[in-house]
């Protein structure tokens, strides 16, 4: 065992390292409260140079340790994880973002970060984290994430620190200050939407009836999430009035089916519909009655609007893998299904229709976001304005 020394008041030299020892008072049982921590000096130091850093360090870790209880900056980060799923996710989260955390923070998070103590991940740690992190392509070459990746894996960060300073296991969120990846998007990462010349070529792709070529439509035409879409019950169907009710969602976690409320407070909305949405709809629960009286009771749920042959859930991971392999090889291949929602929603603002309008539509969370989202668009739309006038001006003259 190697020898210990008493350097100062709560310092405590064993080895090459010093053991801090901060006292914190008494808790609540009368038991005194003590928050340590362990420091290294440069390898090299003489022991009075050594002895001197450590007291300073000391005075730094006494005061962040000022006033913190429950301070826990020697907790592991995959421990502080655990207690993630543990404690918040469960009352905090829906199952689809817990499902989706879990597995970024697996597959990103903790083998970088998952045995450091808190303590020892700072700022230009994260910073470094964010801007090496990249994926294989099919080529098998390194390409950096896509801006919204990065900006996702932020948002769970910061999630993940907010807990721990809630909790008192740390005083400050590393996360502050932290520089994230500057990336241009690819003209391909920027196309989110078709021209109407496009649209026009586009459409056609889907004629015919199929279950398919029915919620392909029903999302260009309405903008709504594929997940608000596969939710939708025949009971949210007004067919008098030509109104949606948007009251679910269809979430796929671990590989099961869960209807859960719709994304945000305000994706829980009414949406108008055109005659020409009622009509395919219509159709489409007219070949839903003929598979439910062929299959009877076995039909598993007669009150989803849409589902797989046999009445079960529509997988929104197999809709997306036929979206893909329907438009590999033509004009639309950069296209997904959610691009579908972007569309609607560029033709609404191109159009004239207010934003306010659009953002409740789309049932966005705030304008802000809409206005985030489609700031070209509205930057388009204000030359437009800015055109229509100078014309309607000039023509007056």
């Amino acid at each position: 065992m190697s020898k210990s020394r008493r350097v100062d008041t709560g310092i405590i030299q064993r080895g090459n390292s010093y053991t801090f020892t901060v006292a914190l008072g008494m808790d609540s049982n009368g038991k005194q409260i003590r928050k340590t921590t362990t420091f290294t000096p440069p390898e090299g130091m003489t022991e009075r140079k050594a002895d001197k850093l450590a007291k300073e360090e000391y005075i730094h870790f006494k005061n962040r340790c000022k006033g913190m209880s429950a301070f826990n900056e020697n907790m592991r980060f995959h421990d502080l994880v655990e207690d993630y799923f543990k404690v918040y996710a469960p009352n905090k989260l829906k199952p689809i973002t817990i499902y989706n955390y879990r597995k970024m923070i697996d597959y990103r998070f903790l083998p970088y970060l998952g045995n450091k103590k808190l303590k020892d991940i700072n700022t230009a740690m994260l910073t470094d984290f964010f801007n090496t992190q990249a994926d294989i392509d099919r080529e098998g070459n390194s390409r950096a994430l896509a801006p919204a990746t990065v900006k996702r894996l932020y948002i769970i960060m910061q999630s993940l620190f907010s807990f721990a300073t809630s909790q008192r296991y740390i005083k400050e969120s590393p996360c502050a200050g932290v520089i994230l990846p500057s990336k241009e998007e690819t003209d391909e990462e920027k196309r989110r939407y078709l021209t109407e010349s496009e649209l026009a070529r586009f459409l056609p792709l889907f004629d015919g009836y199929s279950v398919f070529n029915t919620i392909v439509k029903l999302l260009l035409y309405t903008g709504l999430r594929a997940g608000e879409a596969l939710g939708l019950q025949w009971q949210d169907i007004d067919f008098k009035n030509n109104f949606i009710m948007v009251n679910h969602t269809l979430s796929e976690v671990g590989g099961k089916h869960i209807l859960t409320t719709p994304k945000t407070k305000n994706s829980k909305r009414t949406i108008a519909i055109s005659s020409t949405v009622a009509s395919l709809l219509r159709e489409h629960r007219k070949h839903q009655w003929e598979l439910q009286i062929a299959l009877g009771a076995d039909f598993a749920h007669p009150e989803m609007v849409f589902t797989s042959d046999r009445g079960n859930y529509k997988s929104r991971s197999n809709l997306n893998t036929s979206f893909h392999r329907f438009l590999k090889g033509t004009e639309f291949e950069f296209l997904t299904l959610h691009s579908l929602r972007h569309c609607n929603a560029t033709l609404l603002l191109n159009s004239g229709v207010d934003i306010k309008i659009v953002s409740d539509h789309l049932g966005h969370s705030t304008i802000s976001t809409t206005a985030n989202i489609y700031a070209d668009v509205l930057e388009s739309s204000k030359r437009k304005t800015a055109e229509i006038i100078e014309f309607t001006l000039a023509r007056g003259a």
